[in-house]
């Protein structure tokens, strides 16, 4: 069963909120978390529901929380958790304990003894390096990395330790070492004006907010986020051969200094929310003073580009990456690309209207939810790679780390007051980019994708799903296989479906035909002319694109409930394939042209001559294929509807 299908109950955990309001903080001594602290928190978690509450936030903090107990190192004082990770875990669990204690919360979330042991150790010779052009904190006591997500986790975590210093007991020497080590990061080389890393303008955002927190720099930080601000959005556009930070779609590129086209700028969903997670401090920063950005109608185009494209209604990530096998499904980066939702669902002035803070904070529960659910499920923190992915293998400290960085955001969010605010499921989103034809589809029911371009960064793409996903983010069609174990018309060698795939300028491999207001029209004039940057995002209630190939042509109609195909062969002889998810998936006939595919969707089909079902194998992106049902044409032409159950 679906791992949050259980999850239907609404949020039931009064009781904690109770408990916190009257309960003494516990005592300032070390302990390990008993079986009933676990038992206790994975009882109340059972029943988290979208949209979460602040007792939801603090459940879902104290059940990962219960999980990650058992890393603690009572005589090192700090959470073990892998020699490359070590530095993040504790960051994030320096700000769960430490906003707990702000809260007053007594659950397994709050640990007065291992915050401040917490912030000893990160402010300590181990980790801490104040000398050289460099200063910062290392990846870990026996890993020399200062890359600057190391920097930003521990700063934010200190500035909470600083912040909580009186609930936590915290000693006046170390809080003096956290103000001075944040303020030598800050005015450092690496991190003042104009310095940035590539187009990541929400590193500096976090750690210019730290400084203003802890030693009072509010103006340098309203006027630095004000100016990183302005250079993003004025170099959004391309010069040249400098592609800039966005496509005509709004598409990120994370390499804005190479090439249109390269691998890595066929677009990031995780850097993309990672650099709009600077919207955590924007409202902050115009407290401080920051003017009103000239382009914020871009910023708010973004927003909707993000939320639309990026994200699905179970609260992952719509994923393809430019980064490849990297990146992707990378559990650990789900949780850093929460920091958009966090964002968009605390920044009024960001939104493009109130609508989309809601969904954004629906969204961020509902991940937050599912993330809780599956641990539960396996009766332990999750794997660091989702679905079976594993090109690029991930250790056990990255899985702490996904954990570690999901119970931060719980408490980022309840921090921020989203457990106060309103949350809304969205709307059926779709997201358009009409220069490289990605569409991203995702309603209530499923999620999907079709990736006619892929600048060759992985091995799936063309004019059909390239995947299926149900309302809880299962997969019930296809993750990213290719051949039989994936949608699409083959007619002899040629495919509508046909992986990798090289940008060609001016084409337009994928059209809309029909779309919200008037994106079917100004999408038909980027290709030729260069048409104004925007959005090609948001709601709808029918949508549909055309696409051809050597194999034929392709139409697909979106409605939030279900799916139409229709491909016209060139040439006799076609087959059309519909993939399932698992071993143990079956196909079924349930009525003449019907099939139930797996437990995930139902097929019916019109022209068909014969089906056979045929067993792909495991490929690299799509680990574990079911049956596929393949149709043969009666004649050249095909037409299907697809109903996710």
């Amino acid at each position: 069963m679906p791992a949050t299908r259980w999850l239907a109950a609404a949020c039931a955990v009064s009781t904690l909120v109770a408990c916190a309001n009257s309960a003494p903080p516990p005592p300032r001594a070390e302990h390990k978390e008993g079986q009933s602290l676990f038992m206790f928190a994975a009882s109340n978690s059972r029943e988290l529901a979208a949209p979460l509450t602040s007792a939801g936030y603090l459940t879902v903090a104290d059940a990962l929380a219960a999980r990650l107990g058992s890393l603690w190192d009572v005589r090192g004082g700090y959470y073990r958790a892998g020699s490359g990770t070590v530095t993040e875990v504790n960051a994030d669990m320096l700000l769960v304990h430490s906003a707990a204690a702000v809260a007053g919360h007594p659950g397994a979330a709050r640990d007065d003894v291992r915050a401040v042991r917490i912030a000893r150790f990160l402010t300590g010779a181990k980790i801490w390096r104040g000398a050289g052009s460099m200063p910062g904190w290392r990846a870990g006591p026996a890993n020399n990395n200062r890359h600057v997500v190391f920097q930003a986790e521990a700063i934010e975590g200190l500035q909470v330790a600083y912040r909580a210093r009186r609930a936590i007991g915290l000693d006046a020497a170390t809080a003096k070492r956290i103000r001075h080590q944040i303020a030598t990061v800050a005015r450092s080389e690496r991190w003042r004006w104009p310095a940035r890393e590539m187009n990541q303008l929400n590193w500096n955002a976090t750690v210019f907010a730290a400084d203003a927190a802890v030693n009072g720099r509010r103006s340098v930080f309203a006027a630095g986020l004000g100016r990183h601000l302005a250079r993003f959005t004025r170099e959004a556009r391309g010069v040249g051969a400098r592609p800039g930070n966005f496509g005509p779609g709004l598409r990120f590129h994370y390499q804005p200094a190479r090439w249109p086209h390269a691998r890595m700028n066929f677009d990031s969903p995780e850097y993309a929310n990672i650099v709009l997670s600077f919207a955590r401090v924007y409202g902050q920063a115009r407290a401080a003073g920051m003017p009103a950005p000239r382009e914020l109608g871009l910023l708010r185009d973004w927003v909707r580009r993000a939320i639309s494209g990026y994200w699905t209604h179970a609260g992952a990530l719509n994923w393809d990456t430019g980064l490849g096998y990297h990146r992707w499904q990378q559990s650990k980066k789900v949780a850093l690309a929460q920091g958009a939702l966090l964002g968009v669902a605390t920044a009024p002035e960001l939104q493009p209207d109130p609508r989309w803070g809601r969904w954004a904070k629906w969204l961020l529960d509902r991940g937050l939810v599912h993330y809780v659910a599956q641990t539960e499920s396996a009766g332990r923190i999750p794997d660091a790679l989702a679905h079976g992915v594993n090109v690029v293998p991930q250790n056990r400290g990255n899985a702490y780390l996904a954990a570690a960085r999901h119970a931060a955001n719980a408490m980022r969010a309840l921090q921020a007051g989203l457990g106060r605010a309103r949350g809304a499921e969205p709307s059926a989103l779709y997201a358009f980019d009409p220069d490289t034809g990605r569409l991203a589809v995702t309603t209530p029911r499923y999620s999907t994708a079709i990736v006619a371009v892929n600048h060759r960064a992985f091995p799936y793409g063309g004019l059909d799903l390239a995947r299926l996903l149900g309302a809880d983010g299962q997969v019930i069609g296809t993750l990213g296989g290719t051949g039989t174990a994936g949608f699409g018309l083959r007619v002899g060698t040629r495919r509508t479906q046909y992986g990798r795939r090289a940008y060609a300028p001016g084409a337009m491999p994928l059209r809309l035909v029909h779309a919200p207001g008037d994106a079917v029209a100004a999408a038909a004039r980027v290709a030729p002319r260069g048409a104004a940057m925007r959005a090609y995002a948001g709601p709808f209630s029918d949508l549909r694109v055309r696409g051809s190939a050597p194999a034929g042509t392709v139409e697909y109609r979106f409605t939030p409930t279900w799916i139409e195909a229709r491909w016209r062969a060139r040439g006799r002889g076609g087959v059309v394939t519909f993939p399932s998810w698992g071993r143990n998936a079956r196909i079924r006939e349930i009525r003449p042209g019907t099939y139930a595919i797996g437990s995930g969707y139902t097929v019916t089909v019109r022209g068909a001559r014969s089906t056979r079902i045929v067993r792909p194998r495991p490929q690299n992106a799509n680990p574990n294929p079911g049956p596929t049902l393949e149709v043969a044409l009666a004649g050249t032409e095909l037409s299907a509807r697809l109903v996710p159950r």
